[in-house]
């Protein structure tokens, strides 16, 4: 039985189709439209926060290309988003009148099908879909910007790691709960022994849990990852971040405070504690790049800039 979590799951199947024909990279002229349609979702996301106070700042690999690039990190193709919960919940109540009409927010409490802990808005008429994706309706799979909400901890040590553990829990078995229901299509387009094994545990688990539909799943994380309401407590935490839970934490002033960066050509909003935050996901030589062999590409089954 494979020992392996959904990210060397990732790994393997980027492994595996790297130079397969089943899959796509977006380079060229076609790189330089989908970073100007990033570009352009970005400025939409600032224009509504701005216009109803709406805290934020930029997230992971859209931070380290602010401070290290002054935009996109050059092999990179995308851009994310951390957000407090206070100010994601209201976001939800104005997003259909101010962005409903070019796009849609796919968030766990909200939307069917949905499948994953994180949030994003979606550019609508086009297609960005990863091995992620592969389960999830079309119109989910758009051209979009995640959103990482920041949520509230306890204040109580005993308390905040007892909600650091549930979160750990619920989120691992929505996550092999999902792996149950896309592996088969995975293995439709390619059906290899590291695959296999890098999915094999999570999927066993998935298919014990059958019984649970997915959405429910998806919805007792949000109810978990939520569960504490205090907008003012010392330490602030991204459960469905890379570094899950505990890698995550920081202080509200480090994460919710903010200072400014240049993102190509643009004023953007970045967390206040860089170096804490920076070093926590990605070491202490953040600044410098890493190897060629290591700078992470993104394989597609599909992509459509909605030209048409």
């Amino acid at each position: 039985m494979s020992k392996l979590g959904t990210k060397d799951g990732f790994a393997a199947q980027k492994t595996v189709f790297e130079a397969s024909d089943q899959v796509t990279y977006v380079e060229g002229e076609d790189l330089k439209k989908l970073k100007a349609t990033l570009l352009e979702m970005l400025q939409d996301w600032m224009r509504v926060c701005d216009k109803y106070q709406l805290n934020y700042t930029l997230s992971g690999g859209s931070v380290l290309g602010t401070i290290r690039h002054q935009g996109f990190i050059p092999w990179d193709d995308d851009i994310d988003i951390n957000m407090p919960r206070r100010d994601f919940n209201r976001l939800k109540e104005i997003f259909a009148k101010e962005m409903g009409d070019k796009y849609r927010l796919l968030a766990p409490e909200l939307t069917k099908g949905h499948g994953n802990s994180a949030s994003r808005f979606v550019k609508k008429d086009t297609v960005y879909r990863t091995f992620s994706d592969i389960a999830e309706p079309k119109e989910h799979c758009g051209i979009c910007i995640d959103i990482f909400v920041l949520e509230n901890t306890p204040n109580n040590a005993f308390l905040r790691n007892l909600h650091g553990y549930l979160c750990l829990a619920v989120g691992y078995l929505l996550s092999c709960r999902k792996v149950y229901d896309y592996l088969t299509k995975l293995l439709e387009v390619q059906d290899s022994p590291e695959v296999r094994a890098a999915f094999g545990k999570k999927y066993k688990i998935g298919r014990f849990f059958a019984f649970l539909p997915l959405d429910t799943v998806t919805r007792w994380t949000y109810h978990v990852y939520s569960a504490c309401k205090n907008d003012r407590s010392k330490y602030v935490t991204i459960p469905s971040g890379r570094k899950h839970y505990f890698g995550e934490m920081d202080t509200r002033e480090n994460m919710c405070e903010s200072q400014t960066g240049t993102f190509e050509g643009m004023t953007v909003k970045i967390p206040k504690g860089i170096e804490s935050y920076m070093t926590r996901l990605y070491g202490p030589d953040y600044m410098t790049p890493p190897p060629v062999a290591k700078r992470e590409k993104h394989p597609l089954f599909e992509f459509d800039l909605g030209e048409h």
